[in-house]
């Protein structure tokens, strides 16, 4: 079964390849085009004839022109026969001499074009910049600071911290969440915006930078804090009163896991007696993270299912379990992908209790093709089931107990937040069982 899933493969890439000598445009931009043909006939779960590749570059390529205000030139006839990514390089070169766009804008208009002709809303062709803006939040861009995640006061304009992450140079200088910041280096920082306190605090690693804050109106002492490279987490803990540790995940991304490790035991430290995980507007992100996650509550069995083409994979539990305390899942209509992964691996497994709304219900997986100068073609590959093999996509995650959203919440604060103030009062009572 093995060689003769290659195999077809392989047959798929050969239908896409260059016509031998044939090289209308650059070598680069030939390896853009063969590398989304690839993606799209080979890797795509569903797979898209040729002859609709070359259809989508044609209608990609005249779309640009368009948007350029200017009428594309008559491009090659299609022949259903012949290479598919030989007809789409000559449609690029042949565009390229009316002018107006450059064979790099050509290429993208194509690879675009291609990706649509999938007719699959998360299968689409993302330059270099595009690229960029979706691939930052899941790999945190590092800083040299303190580690300090700043926030504005809206009535008082006051900076403070709105959350110091575990580990960094400020947590060891014993800054804590809430600390409002007084002087920094010796200068009043009040009344600065939250760019420019964030510049103040930001430098050299290595250096030092001196720091006074407020905590409940009071000024501490002065401390002097050694900046370190640090990123944003994806991340957050604090421990809400009755002992009740408190997760929040913003994003499944490359450090995930080892920083919803950190932040689990960190609250196990503290005693917390039961926990909530807060996967509210969590878009997703990348499948191991949330395999990760959920390994530190489920002790045996599946945790996710992902069906390709070639077959189905399924990732187990660990064994390595190191949480069995009462445990909530909030989650929302803008919960989605790994999110609803994770969530539904906890609930499968009857060691979590869903709160909140119905769950986006992004059941697909996709996967990255990169290209030399940064752009990329992101294809779905697969969908996923969950451990009882339920199909989320199009469908969602139905929370256990449904509580709907109050009006102005502030997510991470029980007294304004009536989803995490419910998710708080069933772990509460379970934890006195």
């Amino acid at each position: 079964m093995g060689f003769r899933i290659v195999a077809a493969a392989l047959l798929l890439c050969f239908a896409c390849g260059p016509a031998a000598g044939d090289q209308p445009v650059s070598a680069r931009h030939l390896d853009d085009l063969r590398n989304g043909c690839r993606a799209l006939t080979a890797t795509f779960y569903r797979g898209v004839a040729p002859a609709k590749l070359v259809a989508g570059a044609h209608a990609g390529i005249v779309d640009a022109f368009s948007a350029a205000k200017h009428a594309a030139p008559p491009l090659p006839a299609r022949h259903a026969g012949q290479d598919a990514v030989a007809q789409i390089a000559a449609a690029v070169s042949v565009a390229r001499q009316a002018k107006v766009l450059s064979e790099t804008d050509l290429t993208y208009a194509a690879l675009n074009g291609m990706a649509r002709a999938a007719a699959d809303r998360y299968t689409v062709f993302l330059t270099p910049k595009q690229l960029r803006s979706f691939e930052e939040p899941l790999n945190p861009p590092h800083v040299f600071g303190i580690g300090v995640l700043l926030q504005q006061d809206e009535r008082t304009k006051d900076v403070g911290a709105a959350y110091v992450a575990p580990g960094t140079p400020a947590e060891a200088a014993g800054l804590q969440n809430g600390d409002v910041f007084d002087t920094v280096d010796g200068t009043s920082v009040h009344g600065l915006d939250m760019a420019h306190v964030r510049a103040l605090l930001l430098g050299r690693a290595g250096t030092t930078v001196r720091v006074r804050v407020l905590r409940d109106g009071a000024p501490r002492d002065e401390v002097s804090i050694v900046r370190a490279e640090v990123h944003a987490p994806t991340v957050y803990q604090k421990l809400l009163p009755n002992g009740i540790g408190y997760i929040a995940v913003g994003v499944f991304g490359e450090p995930t896991a080892e920083e919803f490790g950190a932040a689990l035991h960190h609250l196990q430290k503290q005693n917390a007696r039961a926990f909530v995980i807060d996967l509210r507007n969590n878009g997703g992100g990348y499948v191991n993270a949330a395999v990760g996650i959920a390994d530190h509550f489920i002790h045996s069995g599946p945790i996710v299912s992902i069906a390709e083409r070639s077959g189905t994979t399924e990732f187990d539990a660990d064994a390595n379990a190191d949480e069995a305390r009462p445990v909530a899942v909030l989650v929302n209509h803008y919960s989605a992908s790994a999110s609803e992964i994770a969530a539904a691996a906890l609930q499968d497994a009857g060691v979590a209790t869903l709160v909140g709304s119905r769950t986006y219900g992004k059941g697909v997986v996709q996967q990255i093709t990169y290209n030399v100068d940064g752009s990329a073609i992101k294809v779905t590959t697969a969908r996923y089931l969950t451990p009882r093999h339920r199909v989320i996509d199009g469908i969602g995650l139905v929370p256990d107990v449904a509580v709907n959203e109050n009006e102005h919440a502030r997510f991470g604060d029980p007294a304004a937040d009536a989803q995490l103030a419910a998710a708080i009062g069933i772990v509460q009572g379970k934890a006195r069982l």
